[in-house]
């Protein structure tokens, strides 16, 4: 069987970040305290204006993801679409230099982690107004891995740290069919997910916009449209953020040919956050590990690529 992959993987919990985001109390999405001070524009810009060493010899204004320079590049990480500004990014731009010196030159063969390639370009506004890029991918070094779990733990835990929490939820009740759409729902980060990107694979949206607080696993036998529900369980909130980091990094694009394996377990996985906005994965191991996603506002079932076996290790050992 071929199958065909659509364009979009595992990035580590970064310590450092939790110690930033912990440490400097008058972080934020703030500016300037001197009122004189007009803002600068943290929007992206399409090409950088000063070389990456000014991350390391300037204070930072701004921080955030930007779209990659290449007109149809391939390979895009769905990534958070905020921006860390005042101390934070300071803080940020700091340890992402730090992380970055030192970090090898990957080609296609040479230097990779074991993970997927999942590319991704990081914009840095200066203190001189000049912006400065990082750009890397995740399966390129562990230090490009640790770059994109730096900016995207903070933008999460931001994101998070601002939104109101809901009721916590029951348990979901399994769809009786195979499917990404009938166990999302839409809490207060909802708008956040709303996809403005001019053409699919141009897309960036994540699964969720905050950390995975929830999980409720799903587990079916038999494949295609003959699957029986076998098992269900909800799992811890680092195990189900570990999912959704999973599901960030964990697959590849292009295209693939295997066997069929029908007594492979499948599963739905229904990811929350702490709004209450859950969207939905289906990863098929009977099938060369498809994995699809509910992605967006209002939620549309993609097709995201194949699952890494780290990705489905993940899910078919999260139960407590």
């Amino acid at each position: 069987m071929t199958l065909r992959a659509r364009w979009s993987v595992v990035p580590a919990v970064v310590g450092c970040v939790l110690a930033i985001v912990a440490t400097v109390t008058s972080c934020g999405t703030g500016g300037s305290d001197d009122p004189s001070t007009t803002p600068r524009s943290t929007a992206c810009v399409s090409e950088a204006t000063a070389p990456a060493e000014q991350i390391g010899e300037q204070v930072a204004e701004w921080v955030r993801f930007c779209p990659l320079a290449e007109e149809g590049a391939a390979e895009r990480v769905r990534h958070p679409a905020g921006v860390v500004t005042g101390d934070l990014a300071a803080a940020v731009a700091a340890t992402l230099w730090q992380t970055q010196d030192g970090r090898p030159q990957c080609g296609d063969e040479g230097g990779r982690t074991s993970g997927p390639n999942r590319r991704f370009r990081i914009e840095v506004g200066l203190g001189d107004g000049r912006v400065a890029e990082l750009a890397g991918s995740t399966g390129c070094s562990t230090r490009d891995a640790t770059l994109f779990s730096q900016l995207e733990t903070t933008l999460l835990m931001d994101a998070a740290g601002a939104a109101p929490a809901a009721a916590p939820r029951d348990p979901i009740s399994c769809p009786g069919r195979f499917t990404t759409t009938l166990t999302d729902a839409d809490g207060a980060s909802a708008a956040q997910l709303v996809d403005g990107a001019e053409h699919p694979w141009q897309s960036t949206v994540p699964v969720l916009p905050m950390p995975a607080v929830v999980a409720d696993v799903c587990a079916y036998s038999g494949d295609g449209r003959r699957r029986t529900l076998v098992d269900q369980w909800r799992t811890d909130p680092a195990t189900a953020d570990a999912i959704r980091a999973q599901a960030t990094t964990g697959y590849t694009d292009g295209v693939a040919d295997c066997e069929p394996d029908p007594g492979a377990t499948s599963y739905v996985v229904v990811l929350g956050d702490r709004t209450g906005t859950t969207r939905t994965l289906a990863i098929d191991p009977t099938r060369c590990a498809t994995v699809q996603a509910a992605i967006g506002t209002p939620p549309v079932d993609t097709y995201l690529g194949l699952a890494s076996p780290r990705l489905v290790r993940v899910v078919s050992r999260s139960r407590p």
